[in-house]
């Protein structure tokens, strides 16, 4: 369940591999440049003690039934074009889930459609490496995906649920309505954005602005805000309207006396008020990595993260963390899906403090592998409205590996356990443990 199409890029940049050299060129003219290429992908799923034994949810019965087994698939072609300063982008989406489908019922078997990704147009004014002294401005309007930071808030603009299929592989990022002013100069880059979430997200219109100062070396410090102008009435999430949402963030900042520990942290509040009611929310996080100098690189991570719970679901002010647009796709595992059961199917970054321990190794130069240990709480004593009397959630534990076969295919993979706390099973209304094992394949051309 998360989107590993910007992580591969990532992950091949670091690990120093060549990439998507399959790419169509075609070059009209000295100033004009036509590219096109093809991404698919395709993932198997299998658990075991779903929903701590109540089986797959279906959502139009409301019925539980057996453990899911289920596979997707997506196709995505893509076609670039520059004339001069101008840029543009095409692409479309094609899914289909096939077997059960996911735990929750998002998805079922059979669900899956053709859609536009992507279709947007710009204006660039240079580039930053030409001309330090003078800033570079990008305007660009339609349909396309941003990302702020490592996904904390704003990463992935769609739900892949219902006909969209490929809840796993979430293989729409694009917010449907966007208007974005990229501003860059020297150390400082800024987004000023107007964006528009699908309508299985609430259709959510919001307006706002980002600040980044980018590090000598790597990392950045940044602060964010906007409001949310309008949304649907509530359906899939809780209200929105009139949301103002203020972010603090640090990532991957490395002091020089000590370049082996990044450290990456955010916290944000949700204020304001709307026509469904009052917001008073907030999350924060904190993580220090450390890079060992030893063969395979090793490095090893802690976090810890707060999402507030909203003590009394009656009134009328949202106190509950709204987890809107977060996404998975710039870090990888364990990022913002935190835990493949729990993170993955059972708590959203709303309602829970948790610690997440985290170790990683490339023993070769094309292979990543890792281990992931994860406690999770409630931070209100309720399940998604529903009291419990004990907030102790899970502990989990995830295994995983990636590895690039080559230029064009990336094969990634993890087997996770969730062992249930008290709040889970009293919640929940089972006990038994909740084990996944997937594996997806990508290809690039």
């Amino acid at each position: 369940m998360r989107d590993l199409r910007s992580f591969c890029m990532t992950l091949a940049g670091a690990l120093a591999l060549p990439c998507a050299e399959a790419e169509w060129r075609h070059a009209p003219s000295p100033d004009s440049e036509i590219t096109a290429r093809v991404n698919a992908a395709t993932v198997g799923v299998t658990m075991d003690g779903a929903n701590l034994g109540r089986g797959r949810f279906d959502r139009n019965t409301g019925t539980f039934d057996g453990d899911p087994t289920w596979g997707e698939m997506f196709v995505q072609p893509i076609v670039k074009g520059t004339a001069g300063q101008w840029y543009g982008e095409v692409s479309a989406v094609g899914t289909i889930t096939f077997g059960d489908g996911d735990p929750t019922g998002f998805t079922t078997g059979g669900d899956g459609s053709w859609d536009v990704e992507t279709l947007v147009v710009g204006w660039r004014s240079g580039d930053s490496a030409d001309d330090t002294s003078l800033p570079v401005i990008d305007l660009s309007v339609g349909r396309q995906a941003l990302n702020i930071g490592d996904g904390f808030i704003i990463d992935d603009g769609n739900v892949d649920a219902g006909d969209d299929g490929g809840v796993w592989l979430v293989p729409r990022q694009a917010f449907q309505r966007t208007l974005l002013a990229r501003i860059d100069y020297r150390a400082v880059h800024a987004d000023l954005f107007f964006l528009e979430a699908d309508p299985d997200n609430d259709e959510p219109a919001f307006a706002g602005a980002n600040l980044e100062y980018h590090f000598e070396k790597q990392g950045h410090a940044g602060l964010l805000h906007f409001h949310i102008l309008d949304a649907d009435s509530p359906t899939t999430f809780l209200a929105r309207h009139g949301m103002d949402v203020s972010s603090v963030r640090i990532n991957d900042y490395r002091r020089p006396f000590a370049p082996q520990v990044a450290l990456w942290g955010e916290a944000t509040q949700q204020r304001g008020e709307g026509r469904f009611g009052a917001f008073e929310s907030s999350a924060w996080y904190a993580e220090t990595i450390y890079h060992f100098d030893l063969p395979w690189s090793p490095r090893l991570s802690y976090r810890y993260a707060y999402f507030s719970g909203d003590g009394d679901p009656a009134d009328n002010v949202r106190a509950d963390y709204d987890p809107l647009f977060y996404g998975n796709d710039v870090r990888g595992w364990g990022t913002w899906f935190q835990g493949e059961v729990t993170g993955g199917w059972l708590l959203f970054n709303n309602n829970q403090r948790n610690h997440l321990v985290h170790l990683a190794a490339t023993p070769r130069d094309n292979l990543v592998v890792g281990a992931i240990g994860g406690s999770f709480h409630l931070a209100e004593s309720n399940y998604f409205g529903a009291p419990v009397s004990d907030r102790a959630f899970s502990d989990e534990i995830n295994v995983y590996a990636d590895w690039w076969a080559n230029s064009l295919v990336f094969v990634t993979g993890a087997v996770a356990v969730m062992f249930p706390g008290e709040g889970a099973i009293e919640a929940i209304g089972d006990d038994e443990n909740y084990h996944i094992l997937e594996v997806a394949v990508y290809y690039f051309y």
